[in-house]
């Protein structure tokens, strides 16, 4: 999707420190989770790299200015 001066809505200074912030947030929140998680050790450990993982995606992709995996599961991002 592009806005009307043919620039990607992602490549925005706003969006991208927007997505850093949030990237950084779901890194921190599945480490948080896999050390301290409240369910089975084997859900916790995959919940929390899941969530780590999609969080490391949004940063590298705010730095390169790409869409993350987030932007492709609909409108949750």
């Amino acid at each position: 999707m592009s806005d009307r001066s043919g620039k990607d809505y992602y490549s925005g200074t706003i969006y991208r420190v927007l997505s850093l912030i949030f990237g950084l947030f779901l890194t921190g929140l599945g480490v948080y989770v896999v050390f301290f998680g409240v369910v089975e050790p084997l859900i916790r450990v995959g919940l929390g790299l899941l969530i780590a993982v999609f969080g490391i995606n949004t940063v590298w992709s705010a730095a390169q200015s790409k869409a993350s995996w987030l932007t492709k599961l609909g409108p949750l991002f």
